[in-house]
């Protein structure tokens, strides 16, 4: 099973603050979700995928798209793209999981 996937279309120049956002919580979130960030002018390869845009957006798991775009949204997303490929990914991620049982 393939990780679960967040692109983000950055359409203008004043949303490069929630790809900025995204940056950070790809970190975050590092070896649990791809993260792929495509800039307007930039970058051709969304278009064949999404088409043409002009309003920024994030996509989760290729197929749901947020448009409203916010802190919180932005941040809720990769909660929503990890809970849509790992049901129970709270457990499985935390740092006191263990499926061995050992220290």
């Amino acid at each position: 099973m393939e990780k679960p996937c967040i692109e983000y279309i950055s359409a203008c120049a004043w949303c490069e603050v929630f790809g900025d956002l995204v940056q950070v919580l790809e970190k975050e979130y590092e070896g649990r979700v791809n993260v792929k960030i495509y800039r307007a002018g930039k970058d051709f390869d969304y278009i064949k995928k999404y088409g043409a845009t002009t309003k920024s957006m994030l996509i989760i798991n290729e197929k749901k798209a947020i448009t409203k775009l916010t802190k919180p949204a932005v941040r809720q997303a990769f909660e929503e793209a990890l809970k849509l490929w790992y049901p129970n990914w709270e457990v499985l991620f935390s740092a006191s999981f263990n499926p061995r049982g050992q220290c």
